[in-house]
């Protein structure tokens, strides 16, 4: 509905003259896009989600000697959500349908933990840790629908009376994961310290030769300020410098992407159609676990009795066997598989300040800042091949986005716009020369939705019974590119053009010099270019919260509460940007290769809530 209310055209009113919804297809038979109605989307349909969850939670410790502990955590989620949606006889685009989706999973983890914690001579303090960790989680769906109903009355509430009934659909997913930790720490008077372990997990997500991966870690940590030489800082109430090294491995795959999935089909023969099972894709058996391994080296300090406080890291991070979907040739009968396509860095730093700024008995102020950046980089594909994102239909049939070696992930990749030309039509620069455009040999790496850094500002003040909190946070200089405005300004589109598109486009007979549209025709020459990467730079006031404390009462001697707190908030109030579309923070397609594009997508939500915050 987003993409309705964001591409109708202003010029047509929602209804007829007889107050009936317009179909604005008919206005646009010639678009290549389905211009809607987003008010009829809007008041003939309800989609509806119910959700109960149940969650219960147990732990039991055991201590049968000194300094040794045994604890097991048990743990459970439960989930039952149905929805419903149904849309009108008066909903133009498919008149009384009808679905109703049940939702059901369970999510079981156990841990158990065994510690172990002694001295030697006081000053050397060891802990010995093991643990085993089991989660099982167990998801059942169900889909129905149909269309074509009596009467409006019945709603979702009798589905076999529709006069066209869909093969409704069932899935059953499952997954498993086993976990083994072992860990070792040591401390000298808490002034040097060393921590090393090594975690065994094991995922049903992978085939049995490559089911179990193992991650070895270890860190050491030296609290300089307990030295002799760093006395006479009076100021500086602590200081430690950290380093460390460690490795992780991802699941990020669905359970059965290493299985072979057969699919259901008909076949037409002389005695009538007869169901078969096919295999659905191709079987990727030697997928290994996508593994990070990090060294970072790190400084934390606290000064003034601890009233500032400042934390400092360096990161370098290598992901290895990265997972990613790779679309296949046609020949090979399949669309796409996961692969472990290469390997990929990160590096950066994270700082952060705070402070406890004045802290009397009426009033309190504090504050934190922090900033980080993040350098991402493709350092190896396995093949050298380019990988591409996903693809886009309007323009062309090439994607926006690519993996390349050498560039963060994700890219945008598109033709470079050299402006208008003499008859006021759009012209892309011709890397190789050859007089033609292709997708494979005239685009160029013009920018990525990583941002240079991101930071963030959070303050709190107090005064006597009053609280007032806000956070403000900020990126700054990722691109976006607004597939959206590029949708809108196709004048082939029936959608909803802008009124500078008209204003400042080209016309022929007049002054061009500060066109910056084509000429208004039907047959462009619009591809994916540089001309719709914009910067999203943003700063976004998160959250902001007055809070008020009422004073305790007292009767009989004794207080009826122990406190009663009052608050009103407001989340994603105000946002600073110079980007033209609904909002800076996007991500049409919901991957990292496709970061970043801006295709229609549902603005975050602004909200107001108030609460009452009662202790006893």
């Amino acid at each position: 509905m987003i993409a309705a209310a964001y591409s109708a055209s202003p010029l047509f009113t929602p209804y007829d003259e007889n107050g009936n919804y317009k179909d604005l297809r008919s206005w646009f038979t010639w678009s290549s896009h389905e211009v809607r109605n987003p008010i009829n989307m809007a008041y003939e349909s309800v989609y509806k989600t119910e959700t109960n969850q149940t969650n219960l939670n147990a732990t039991v410790n055991f201590k049968p000697f000194k300094g040794f502990s045994l604890k097991g955590i048990f743990g459970m989620e439960n989930s039952d959500s149905r929805y419903d949606g149904y849309t009108t006889s008066k909903y133009i685009y498919q008149n009384n349908s009808a679905s109703v989706n049940h939702n059901r999973y369970s999510n079981v983890t156990n841990e158990f933990i065994a510690n172990y914690n002694f001295d030697i001579q006081k000053d050397h303090n060891f802990n010995l840790m093991g643990a085993y960790t089991y989660q099982q989680y167990i998801r059942k769906y169900l889909a129905a629908s149909g269309n074509t109903f009596l009467s409006d009355i019945t709603w979702t509430n009798n589905l076999g009376s529709a006069g066209t009934i869909n093969t409704p659909s069932t899935s059953h997913t499952q997954w498993v994961m086993k976990s083994f930790l072992g860990r070792f720490n040591y401390s000298y008077k808490g002034r040097y310290i060393a921590t090393a372990s090594i975690r065994a997990d094991g995922s049903s997500r992978y085939s049995k030769n490559n089911r179990w991966g193992y991650f070895p870690s270890f860190a050491l940590a030296w609290r300089i300020s307990d030295e002799a030489f760093m006395q006479d800082f009076d100021n500086l109430s602590d200081m430690k410098i950290r380093f460390g090294y460690g490795s992780t491995g991802s699941t990020a795959i669905s359970p059965y992407s290493t299985q072979n999935l057969l699919v259901t089909g008909k076949s037409a023969t002389g005695n009538g159609n007869y169901t078969f099972y096919a295999p659905g894709r191709e079987f990727p058996a030697d997928l290994k676990w996508e593994t990070t391994s990090q060294w970072d080296i790190g400084l934390d300090a606290s000064f003034l009795n601890n009233r500032i406080r400042a934390t400092f890291d360096y990161y370098s991070k290598l992901t290895t066997n990265l997972l990613n979907t790779v679309f296949l040739p046609l020949s090979s009968g399949y669309s796409t598989t996961i692969q472990n396509i290469g390997s990929m860095s990160n590096k950066g730093f994270e700082f952060l300040i705070e402070g406890d700024i004045v802290q009397t008995r009426d009033f309190g102020f504090t504050t934190q800042v922090n900033i980080a950046h993040n350098k991402n980089r493709v350092e190896k594909l396995s093949d050298g091949l380019d990988i591409y994102g996903s693809t886009y239909t309007s323009f062309g049939t090439g994607s926006i986005t690519i993996i390349r070696e050498g560039y963060p992930i994700g890219s945008f990749y598109v033709y470079k716009d050299n402006g208008l030309n003499e008859n006021g039509s759009l012209t892309y620069h011709d890397f190789n020369g050859d007089g033609q455009f292709t997708d494979t040999e005239d685009r160029y790496i013009a920018g990525s939705p990583h941002p240079d850094f991101t930071y963030g500002i959070n303050m709190g003040f107090r005064y006597k019974q009053w609280e007032l909190s806000f956070l403000l946070q900020g990126s700054q200089g990722n691109d976006v590119f607004n597939l959206s405005e590029m949708r809108n300004y196709s004048y082939s589109q029936g959608m909803n053009i802008e009124r500078d598109v008209y204003y400042t486009s080209w016309r022929e007979g007049q002054d061009n010099s500060n066109a910056r549209y084509p000429r208004i025709e039907m047959v462009g020459t619009q591809r994916y270019s540089d001309r719709y990467i914009e910067d999203a730079s943003y700063l976004r006031l998160r959250n902001i919260l007055l809070g008020y404390n009422i004073p305790r009462l007292k009767m009989n001697g004794k207080y009826l509460y122990e406190g009663i707190r009052v608050y009103a908030s407001l989340q994603n109030f105000l946002t600073f940007t110079k980007y033209s579309g609904l909002d800076p923070e996007v991500n049409s397609k919901g991957g990292d290769i496709d970061a970043g594009i801006d295709h229609f997508t549902y603005p975050n939500s602004k909200s107001f809530s108030i609460g009452v915050n009662l202790t006893f």
